[in-house]
């Protein structure tokens, strides 16, 4: 009876470490499902942005970028702004842009898809 109970009791054991074991390894793979792995050094009109969020290295992400987020909700991975300078005024644009809405209180045709977002 009891070499019935030890091979169940270590497929267990076993099923329970392995349990314990993917489960962080599954959160950092959610994490890292909205990293930019690469960026495009080629300049993105600033006419087709609505938003964008910096990417920090130290989150989780293998590195520094800046995200654009475009009208049609395509999200795309830009150098910092320390890389390139056409980034910093895309960046300028937006703030300039999104400051401007909030004083309207997003009256403006080009406000409305502002206004829905959590900014």
């Amino acid at each position: 009876m009891a070499s019935a109970v030890i091979p169940a009791l270590s497929v267990i054991l076993c099923a329970l470490a392995f349990i314990l074991y993917s489960s962080p390894a599954e959160a950092q793979a959610d994490l890292a499902l909205d990293c930019c792995l690469a960026v495009s050094h080629k300049a993105i009109p600033k006419q087709i942005l609505l938003t964008y969020r910096k990417q920090v290295r130290g989150d989780g992400c293998p590195r520094d970028a800046v995200i654009f987020t475009t009208r049609k909700g395509m999200h795309l991975c830009a150098p910092p702004v320390t890389e390139e300078q056409w980034v910093k005024e895309n960046i300028k644009f937006l703030d300039t842009r999104l400051k401007m809405c909030k004083e309207t209180k997003f009256r403006e045709k080009r406000c409305h898809a502002l206004k829905n977002m959590s900014i």
